[in-house]
């Protein structure tokens, strides 16, 4: 079935599996943050929090994959740091949202300077032109999760 397809569309597919690739390996290499004790899943609940709003526990869970008693003890752990707050669902009464906080997003904000200072002493080796190559790529790619979010 591959033959059949169209050449331009041939290559988007290997683009498209090339960037899903790196991406993944990037995050996973430079994620791992010496000093930090979390998971790379706290970190992500964490963005997701603090770029999409709160979430109940269940929906976190559905997100990152991971069953929900899991996620219970993820909340309960960064509850406990002072990261997240849960309130009740306005919603449905029965359940609660949970919501970054102040400290939650500062912890995220150091968090992501540590994992960007391993990354800037390799990009600072790079030559001027791919530099600014990654800088445009980077837009491309954040207009392309942007899309995705609101499809």
């Amino acid at each position: 079935m591959e033959e059949q397809k169209p050449e331009r569309a041939r290559e988007v597919d290997r683009l498209a599996l090339d960037l899903t690739r790196t991406a993944g390996r990037f995050a996973q290499v430079f994620g791992r943050v010496p000093g930090i004790a979390y998971s790379a899943i706290a970190w992500r609940v964490l963005s997701e929090l603090e770029q999409g709003g709160s979430a109940r526990v269940s929906e976190l869970a559905q997100q990152q994959r991971v069953a929900q008693p899991s996620m219970t003890g993820l909340v309960q752990r960064l509850e406990g740091e002072g990261w997240v707050r849960r309130r009740p669902d306005p919603e449905d009464g029965r359940a609660s949202l949970v919501g970054i906080t102040e400290e939650g997003r500062s912890a995220l904000d150091e968090y992501r300077r540590a994992a960007a200072g391993l990354v800037s002493p390799l990009l600072a080796e790079l030559t001027e032109f791919d530099r600014a190559t990654l800088a445009r790529a980077a837009e491309l790619m954040g207009r392309l999760v942007g899309d995705a979010v609101e499809r």
